[in-house]
């Protein structure tokens, strides 16, 4: 898992490092600027990446900034936007404390710029897409009632996932699993008998 996720962080800030000697100290200016994190808006955060020139000209004009790519030098390509990259990001984390999460999502989303709102534990239940996808199933368990599981998250087309049975009470799979083990009827009566083993009440 460690080498996986280096592999996955490292080919952004690795950077002049890969030579040798370096080139420089590494580290991916975008990625580390202080300000690349979900937005903060009036009402709570939302997330989106405005990041080639045409995203900007969108976003610009959306927000009534139809000059500021022609008129500013920092904001005229990609490169000088990853040059200015602190001062970029310092003033769309300004501009986004003047909107509500939702006035953002629906001015970005006619914008055609990628966005989603930031969940909390409550919100993230009624999520329009997940919601659309029937993510959370609802099921009777056969000793707790009523419970919210989550659906497997992908899709095979040849290989479906099938439903799943609810999770088993504690020890109630314990003389199938011994029995499939090898265990004769009197040795897991026996086990369960002296406590060692838990069975389904």
């Amino acid at each position: 898992m460690f080498e996986t996720m280096l592999n996955f962080v490292l080919g952004d800030h690795l950077g002049g490092k890969v030579f040798d000697p370096p080139l420089d100290a590494g580290g991916y200016g975008r990625l580390l600027s202080r300000d690349r994190k979900p937005y903060r808006t009036k009402d709570g955060f939302v997330c989106t990446m405005i990041y080639n020139d045409r995203q900007w000209r969108n976003f610009c004009t959306a927000v009534g900034w139809p000059d500021l790519v022609s008129t500013d030098p920092r904001f005229a390509s990609h490169a000088t936007r990853t040059i200015h990259i602190d001062a970029v990001l310092g003033m769309l984390a300004q501009e986004f404390l003047t909107r509500t999460s939702a006035e953002w999502m629906a001015l970005l989303e006619a914008a055609d710029l990628p966005v989603t709102p930031v969940h909390t534990l409550e919100t993230i239940l009624d999520d329009p897409h997940l919601v659309a996808t029937g993510f959370f199933e609802a099921e009777e368990h056969p000793t707790e009632g009523r419970i919210t599981r989550m659906a497997v998250p992908v899709k095979f087309s040849a290989t479906p996932t099938g439903k799943r049975a609810p999770s088993p009470r504690l020890g109630a799979d314990s003389a199938a699993i011994l029995a499939e083990a090898g265990f004769a009827e009197v040795e897991i009566a026996a086990l369960i008998a002296s406590g060692a083993v838990r069975a389904a009440s």
